[in-house]
């Protein structure tokens, strides 16, 4: 399938409208965030952390219908960010979302993740408010993870990704 063929699925152009619209490019203005990459159905953006920024690298098909799911990605070597070079946590949900024992590092913790929320239909109940909105935007994603890295428990690693 050619570029122009996959920027015309439905989920392609979803995508495309929400990083044009007005709430992803407030965020860019605002600096927490910037798209780095787009090859559907794969977005790499890069966001801001207090130290640093950090890319992560998003697959979206089914977009907004299902939800996204994103790693930590190396957006220089175009490789998964490695472990060494993950976010740290000062003890609290930093070290939670960012695990990197789970899934082999390739989905954050988070309920609004595809593949994290699949076996954990508790938090439909425990936490609904953090929980993938069917029709909804990847600026919920983006500030979660902006959010924690930009809050007192990110402890930056030794080495500052680019």
């Amino acid at each position: 399938m050619s570029a122009a063929q996959q920027l015309a699925t439905p989920d392609a152009r979803a995508l495309q409208a929400d990083i044009e619209g007005p709430l992803f490019q407030m965020g860019v203005a605002d600096g927490k965030w910037r798209l780095l990459a787009l090859n559907w159905p794969h977005a790499v953006i890069e966001v801001s952390a207090a130290v640093g920024a950090f890319a992560f690298r998003f697959e979206l098909s089914g977009f907004p219908a299902q939800p996204p799911t994103a790693q930590p990605w190396d957006a220089a070597l175009n490789a998964p960010l490695a472990h060494d070079k993950w976010p740290r946590s000062r003890g609290g949900r930093v070290k939670d979302v960012f695990r990197t024992d789970w899934m082999g590092g390739s989905a954050l913790y988070l309920a609004c993740d595809r593949l994290t929320i699949q076996g954990h239909q508790n938090w439909v109940t425990q936490m609904p408010a953090r929980l993938w909105k069917p029709g909804g935007s990847i600026v919920q994603y983006l500030e979660e993870i902006h959010v924690l890295l930009n809050s007192q428990d990110f402890a930056p690693t030794l080495v500052t990704p680019a």
